[in-house]
C-alpha cells in the first residue's frame, strides 16, 4: 500500500489489515528504501482498504477506532463505506479528497443525507503549481472539431463498450504512438483507456513500435501492478495502459505523461487522471497531457479556478461545471493554433475551414496542438456562454415538470444513477421558487 510508505516516510509507525503477502512486501520495501520497517503491531494507527475492512467486519470486534480518515472521500457515500462507518458510529470522521464531486450528484452534507458537517478547502491547483507543490504542465488537444457519436449511458457516464468503438472509429485524433514519440519520447506515461481490450490493444501498439509497455486492469495481480509501477519509475517500462485503476489513491510522481483515451462525463475521473502526472519529481521538467478524445473541452484544465462545496457541485469561475452538460465543440486553427468555438473560419486569422462531413472527418489523421495559456483563457471565455446556455436549458426543463414523477423521469433520461433522490431534493427547491413567485 502506498499509504504505508507515505506514513513510513514521515516516521509514523503503523499496523495494517491486509493479506500477509502484502504486509511482507511493504516491510521489504520500507527496509530497502528507508533502512527499517515502520510496521508495528502495537501501533494505534491502522491502515486498511475499505474492501478489506468490509470483508472482515465480523472479525474486527477488537477494533474500536476513535478517528476514521476516509481517503478519496468522494467515494465514501457508497453503501460499502456507510456499512463500515455504521459499525463505529461514535468515531469521528475526516474525509480527504481533491475532487469533492460525484457523478450521481449526491450531497456530502449530513443535513442532505451525506456524512459531513463542514468542508475545509485547500489551496487551488494554480497556487500549488506556482509554489512547486505540483508540476507545471503542457496540454495538447485535438485541433479539429470533436463531435461525439451517439453513445449509451451506464452508471451516469458514457458506456465503456461504446467508447471502445469510438477508439476503433477512430475519433481519437492522430496516431497515439506517433504523438507520444513526437511529444514525450521516453518519458514515463500512463494511458487511461475505457476497456480492458483497448488497454491491451494500445499496449501492444506501443510494444510494436519498440517501447516497453504493459496493460493493467482491476484483475491484475497486486504484485504485478506494484512491479509495473516500480519499473515505470526506474525506466524499465515506458508506458502503462490502464482501465479502472491508477486513477485514485495512486502516487506515481515519476509519471510524466497522461495519455487520455477515455472520454468521460465525470469531472472527478478527469482530474484524478491528470493528477497522476502533476506530482512533482526531480527528473520532471513539466508534466504532459495528451488529450486524444477532447475531454479538456468538456471539463477545462487542471488549474482552472473551481469552487467546491458540500452540496457536491463544483463551479469553474463564472459558470457551472456540471458533469451532465452538452459538449462544447472547440476548433483549433491549423494555421495560427487559436482555439475558438466551431465556425466556418478562424476567428483569429480568418483561415477558411474546408467543409468536411463527420464521416470524412473521422478518416483524417489529425495532429494534437499545444494549448497555450492565452488559448486556454480564450477557450474559457468562449465556452462560458455555451455553458450558461446549457445550464439555463437544464433549469428550464426542470421547472417545466409538473410533478415529482415528471422530475424523476427527467433524471432518468439524463442518466443519473439516483434519479429519485436527485428529483426529491430538486423538487423542494422548485416548489419553493414557485411559492415565492406566486406569494
Amino acid at each position: 500500500m502506498q499509504s504505508a510508505m507515505t506514513f513510513a516516510e514521515n516516521g509514523i509507525e503503523h499496523r495494517m489489515i491486509c493479506a500477509t503477502s502484502s504486509e511482507r512486501a511493504i516491510k521489504v520495501q520500507q527496509f530497502r528504501e528507508l533502512g527499517r520497517s515502520f510496521v508495528n503491531q502495537r501501533s494505534h494507527v491502522i491502515i486498511a482498504s475499505i474492501q478489506t475492512i468490509v470483508r472482515r467486519l465480523d472479525k474486527l470486534d477488537w477494533l474500536q477506532p476513535s478517528q476514521i480518515v476516509a481517503d478519496e472521500c468522494h467515494l465514501s457515500l457508497a453503501a460499502t463505506w456507510r456499512r463500515v462507518l455504521g459499525n463505529w458510529p461514535d468515531a469521528r470522521l475526516l474525509g480527504l479528497t481533491a475532487t469533492l464531486k460525484r457523478l450521481d450528484a449526491q450531497s456530502f452534507d449530513r443535513k442532505d443525507g451525506g456524512l459531513y458537517d463542514a468542508v475545509v478547502i485547500g489551496p487551488p491547483v494554480a497556487e500549488l503549481i506556482d509554489s512547486g507543490a505540483l508540476a507545471t504542465y503542457k496540454a495538447y488537444a485535438p485541433p479539429i472539431n470533436f463531435v461525439a457519436t451517439k453513445i449509451g449511458k451506464k452508471g451516469g457516464d458514457w458506456d465503456s463498450k461504446d467508447l471502445e468503438k469510438e477508439l476503433d472509429a477512430p475519433v481519437i485524433y492522430g496516431d497515439v504512438v506517433s504523438h507520444y514519440t513526437k511529444l514525450s519520447h521516453g518519458k514515463p506515461a500512463i494511458a487511461f483507456c475505457p476497456t480492458v481490450a483497448s488497454a491491451e490493444r494500445f499496449a501492444q501498439a506501443f510494444r510494436d513500435a519498440g517501447y516497453r509497455a504493459i496493460a493493467l486492469d482491476g484483475t491484475t495481480d497486486d504484485a504485478i501492478r506494484r512491479k509495473a509501477l516500480q519499473q515505470l519509475g526506474t525506466g524499465e517500462l515506458d508506458v502503462v495502459t490502464s482501465v479502472s485503476i491508477l486513477v485514485e489513491g495512486t502516487d506515481v510522481p515519476f509519471a510524466t505523461t497522461a495519455i487520455l483515451l477515455r472520454r468521460t462525463q465525470s469531472l472527478t475521473l478527469y482530474l484524478q487522471a491528470v493528477g497522476r502526472v502533476l506530482r512533482p519529481h526531480p527528473d520532471k521538467e513539466h508534466a504532459i497531457i495528451l488529450d486524444f478524445v477532447g475531454v479538456t473541452a468538456i471539463h477545462g484544465f487542471p488549474d482552472d479556478p473551481r469552487e467546491w462545496s458540500l452540496d457536491g457541485e463544483s463551479r469553474r469561475k463564472g459558470r457551472a461545471a456540471s458533469d451532465n452538460v452538452p459538449d462544447v465543440n472547440i476548433t483549433s486553427c491549423p494555421v495560427c493554433f487559436a482555439i475558438h468555438l466551431s465556425a466556418p473560419e478562424c476567428q483569429n486569422c480568418g483561415h477558411q475551414y474546408a467543409a468536411v462531413s463527420r464521416r470524412e472527418m473521422k478518416q483524417v489523421d489529425g495532429e494534437l496542438v499545444e494549448i497555450t495559456a492565452a488559448a486556454k483563457e480564450q477557450m474559457r471565455r468562449q465556452a462560458e456562454v455555451e455553458k450558461q446556455k446549457a445550464r439555463k436549458q437544464r433549469i428550464s426543463q426542470e421547472h417545466q415538470c409538473q410533478s415529482l414523477e415528471d422530475l424523476i423521469e427527467l433524471g432518468k433520461s439524463r442518466g443519473y444513477s439516483f434519479p429519485k433522490q436527485w428529483a426529491e431534493k430538486r423538487w423542494q427547491f422548485i416548489e419553493s421558487s414557485r411559492k415565492q413567485r406566486t406569494g
